[in-house]
């Protein structure tokens, strides 16, 4: 896959850990996914800082 579709997917992996996260009773899962969300988060912003370095660098 290309960094960028990358970028998306983890984007939605954190959307739907987060929404998980609402919809659980259990405090210890909800946080566990919001955990995950962020890593998820972070992937794609750095999945993205690469690349437009990459995009910028290659020019």
């Amino acid at each position: 896959m290309e960094p960028i579709r990358d970028a998306i997917y983890h984007e939605q992996l954190a959307r739907v850990a987060r929404l998980k996260a609402d919809a659980s009773s259990d405090p210890f899962l909800a946080r566990r996914l919001r955990e995950a969300a962020v890593r998820h988060e972070r992937t794609a912003r750095r999945l993205r800082r690469e690349e437009s370095a990459a995009s910028d660098g290659g020019s």
